[in-house]
């Protein structure tokens, strides 16, 4: 999932507007990060990538990465 310029410009806009709270740009953080878990969460599945690959896509430790995905009932292996 990659995001647009476009996107990346309105957001940006409205950022420096004022009219982006900190808690609507909480939520479109957070939108965004379950979403590109998921992503990866499909390809680790189907055996495309490693545990390592996808924390350092997220920007997370892979210990961090372990936390969250057993918080969320996720399987962390994909053997």
């Amino acid at each position: 999932m990659e995001t647009r310029r476009e996107t990346k410009d309105f957001l940006s806009r409205r950022l420096e507007e004022g009219k982006l709270d900190q808690a609507g740009w909480l939520e479109l953080l957070a939108r965004g990060f379950e979403g590109k878990l998921a992503e990866l969460y499909e390809q680790f599945q189907q055996g495309e990538c490693s545990l390592d690959y996808r924390a350092e896509r997220l920007g997370v430790t892979t210990w961090d990465l372990y936390e969250l995905i057993e918080q969320r009932g996720m399987r962390t292996t994909n053997v």
